[in-house]
């Protein structure tokens, strides 16, 4: 019998000429007629054990990237390769070329960015990946910019949807929705992802609501300014 079975547990025989399995605190795991059977209970009972306790280890396991210098391919993979295994690094390589390959075929802007964000948080749902927060906002400006930029700009935006309210409840509605957007979640719009298709139908949303109840031919005229300018 294999010493890795007699780590946890151990065989005793009985003055009946029976075999008990105890464990290493001595706890009843059973008794067999011949030494045979109690060394087999004894293998299934240690499998077991190291099986769950490499689940344990599975969930425990975390991936640091906090060291990486930047959020980049090149930083990335270097912390992957102190970390990680052969076949982790091989997973880890396909994800990414899946998503580069997509991301370059869609004409997206940074499709390396693109795919590499979309590649750890891939990873992230096999093993617990630790970012550092600088990391990801460093990432998070570089795809839309400075956060006040942002902020600004978005703002803008509100406020000319707000051009076409009466002067005398523009305000009130302004307060309202700057209470609303304060008391928004974070945690769970940072959490989001939204498909390519849901995409598409805001954007074409978020244009049709701009240009509700203005006059047709300057609808128009912004339309083809859109379809310029996009190109």
């Amino acid at each position: 019998m294999s010493e890795n079975f007699l780590k946890e547990g151990h065989i005793r025989k009985l003055p009946n000429g029976q075999y008990r399995v105890l464990s290493k605190k001595n706890k009843n795991l059973g008794t067999y007629p011949s030494k045979s059977q109690a060394e087999k209970r004894l293998q299934q009972v240690e499998y077991f054990k190291h099986k769950d306790q490499a689940a344990a280890d599975s969930v425990n396991y975390v991936i640091d990237l906090t060291q990486a210098d930047e959020f980049s391919y090149s930083a990335i993979m270097r912390c992957l390769r102190k970390q990680c295994d052969k076949e982790q690094i091989i997973y880890f390589l396909k994800v990414f070329k899946k998503y580069f390959d997509t991301a370059v075929k869609e004409k997206l802007q940074k499709p390396e960015r693109v795919a590499l964000q979309k590649s750890v948080l891939k990873l992230s749902k096999l093993y617990h990946v630790k970012l550092s927060k600088e990391i990801v906002k460093n990432a998070a400006i570089s795809e839309l910019g400075e956060s006040n930029l942002v902020g600004k700009y978005l703002a803008d935006i509100i406020k000319f949807t707000l051009n076409k309210l009466p002067l005398e409840k523009r305000s009130f509605i302004l307060n309202k929705i700057k209470d609303k957007i304060y008391h928004l979640n974070e945690q769970e719009i940072a959490s989001k992802q939204m498909p390519m298709t849901a995409s598409i139908g805001q954007a074409i949303t978020f244009v049709k609501h701009i240009l509700f109840n203005h006059d047709a031919v300057y609808t128009r005229e912004v339309l083809n300014s859109i379809v310029r300018n996009l190109s």
